[in-house]
């Protein structure tokens, strides 16, 4: 209180209004995580088979289901998914968080609110997903078979070839987490030819992207997606500028924090996610699922 008294009148104003602002500024970042956003985009490809023009793919990522994001959050993340009526659906990692400085602990609980919460999901073409790091910390066997249990193949290390209707085909790829496991391209990119259409599934972006540029593995692939940055989560820019930074490059010049860029012949997209990590809060770095409409350069 005698602190108080010796301060004057203007500065004891000036102190309250900074006080009101920091406070609104939480308020604003905490409702900022639970503003789950649609981003809608569409991308060409000289490599797609005309079959598979205007193929609708669904991408998610870093849902986080636990300490900060609850079961209904990821239930209206497979809502919004389902509402688009996408022909495919990626997760790219990371979907639970239990602690925020024991990264090692675990709470199976977490696992099982990710697991109700994607059970609505349904597409075409299957469901595909990689792991993540939290994914590995915590529980890699819970996490997989929840994946599994609601019809999600686990493609770390590994290929499928999805043939359609009119016996044309794509192929999808994924690798390892880099902090937590191998990033094997050599198995991600197995029997693809340069002019295959292959998607490449990684939760991490930028090692990866390195990993690929430097063995050659780009050829191979058309379109490598990844999460895991959750564009910064309290960030100081907008994503935009974030997404500028690096577009109409052939290599990134930045760290790939968000959004499409092109590295050498690949199409890349980074997502600023669905949940949160360490506090529960965002800034600028909305949640979102990502709605991306592929088009055959083929058909023109």
């Amino acid at each position: 209180m005698k602190f108080l008294k010796k301060i004057s009148k203007r500065n004891k104003i000036i102190f309250l209004a900074v006080i009101i602002i920091l406070v609104l500024i939480h308020i604003y970042m905490y409702n900022t995580i639970h503003s789950l956003r649609v981003r809608y985009i569409t991308l060409e490809f000289e490599d797609l088979p005309k079959s598979f023009d205007n193929m609708k793919v669904a991408l998610a990522a870093d849902m986080h289901a636990g300490l900060y994001i609850p079961e209904s959050h990821i239930k209206k993340m497979s809502d919004m998914i389902m509402e688009e009526k996408p022909d495919m659906i990626l997760f790219a990692g990371d979907y639970i968080y239990s602690a925020p400085h024991k990264f090692s602990h675990y709470d199976k609980e977490n696992t099982e609110k990710f697991s109700n919460g994607i059970n609505v999901l349904k597409a075409k073409y299957g469901k595909y997903a990689v792991l993540g790091n939290h994914d590995n910390w915590e529980s890699t066997e819970d996490v997989s078979n929840a994946l599994y249990s609601n019809g999600f193949k686990v493609m770390d290390n590994t290929i499928l070839f999805i043939t359609n209707e009119m016996g044309e085909y794509i192929s999808i790829g994924g690798v390892g987490d880099y902090l937590t496991d191998d990033v094997r391209f050599d198995a991600a990119v197995s029997n693809v030819h340069t002019n295959d259409f292959h998607i490449l599934l990684s939760h991490e972006p930028n090692m990866p992207l390195k990993k690929a540029k430097d063995g050659g593995y780009i050829k191979s692939i058309d379109f490598f997606l990844s999460g895991h940055t959750h564009g910064l989560q309290i960030s100081f820019l907008p994503m935009w500028v974030w997404e500028g930074l690096n577009n109409n490059r052939e290599y990134p010049r930045f760290p790939v924090i968000y959004g499409i860029l092109n590295y050498g012949n690949m199409k890349v997209y980074v997502t600023s996610g669905v949940g949160s990590v360490l506090f529960p809060f965002r800034l600028f770095a909305y949640p979102e699922v990502v709605i991306i409409t592929l088009k055959s350069v083929k058909n023109k």
